[in-house]
């Protein structure tokens, strides 16, 4: 019940942001996405029991250890996107440089 109220008020969260367009509506749909299963956690625990008694864990450890996962991959996902933004600054940037240089030259010409 508690990790289904703290996905709720993280919904809330996201969903004020998404509003406030400090949030893309992509990233801010990746999140809503993470947050259903902890909607559904009081459901899950006990579809989990089979493979958490194979594994010798607990179902809420096994639920928690796979949210880790989704996490981790999750930030390996922004990460790329962040390096693909800082390529892509830099890039602009010499563009502008040469443009720069290329204009002072121009004026100087004349």
């Amino acid at each position: 019940m508690g990790f289904t109220l703290v996905s709720a008020l993280f919904v809330g969260f996201v969903y004020f942001l998404a509003r406030k367009s400090r949030l893309s509506f992509r990233y801010a749909l990746g999140w809503l996405l993470l947050f259903v299963p902890g909607f559904l956690s009081v459901v899950l625990l006990p579809l989990t029991e089979p493979v958490s008694k194979a594994l010798a864990i607990t179902p809420a450890a096994l639920l928690a250890v796979s949210f880790m996962i989704v996490l981790v991959a999750i930030c390996i996902q922004l990460s790329i996107s962040i390096s693909g933004l800082q390529e892509q600054v830099r890039s602009l940037s010499e563009e502008v440089s040469q443009l720069r240089l290329t204009s002072e030259a121009g004026i100087e010409e004349k």
